[in-house]
Parts: C-alpha cells; sequence; structure tokens
C-alpha cells in the first residue's frame, strides 16, 4: 500500500541548517529530513501531553471530584438530540 506524504517546507538562516546537518549526521539519521521530523514529532508529543494533564491543589481537587460525583443536570435539548435518529440510523433502515 502506497503511503501519500504531506510536503513541510522551512527556510533557516544558512548557520542554522548547518547545526542541523550536523547534528543529524552525529545521530545517524538517514538525512536531514529524518532528524527535523523526529525531533518535531518528539516535541509535538511534549506539547500535546502538557495539555493533557493538569495539576489542582487539594481544595482545587476536592472540588472537582465534587463536580464529577454530581448527578448530572438534566438538558432537555440535548437529550432531545441524542434520543433522535442520527444519519447512520437513516442508512441503515434503508439497506
Amino acid at each position: 500500500m502506497a503511503t501519500t506524504l504531506a510536503q513541510i517546507h522551512l527556510k533557516a538562516p544558512p548557520k542554522t541548517k548547518s547545526l542541523l546537518q550536523m547534528a543529524a549526521e552525529l545521530s545517524g539519521a538517514a538525512n536531514l529530513t529524518d532528524y527535523i521530523l523526529r525531533a518535531a514529532v518528539a516535541r509535538a508529543h511534549e506539547d500535546m501531553a502538557e495539555h493533557r494533564t493538569f495539576a489542582l491543589g487539594d481544595e482545587a481537587w476536592a472540588e472537582f471530584e465534587q463536580r464529577l460525583d454530581a448527578p448530572a443536570r438534566d438538558l432537555p435539548a440535548l437529550r432531545d438530540l441524542l434520543n433522535s435518529p442520527d444519519v447512520f440510523d437513516a442508512v441503515s433502515s434503508e439497506a
């Protein structure tokens, strides 16, 4: 199965490119693109992880737990939406 690739174009000062090329060679990367992509993907994972976790103090954590444990509010419009047929129901009934 062929994998399609998207292009990413970068412009960098010559000194930055030289630095990256030297680092790529020292790291054993196949080429500069491989080196930059590996570093960028690793950093992207770190940045994403920062937004998936959060820390709360004791008081804020207690309030957070209280809200999680509280009964759900009745939202009639949401209930109606969730109980109405969706596009998949329409397709499956036609089959």
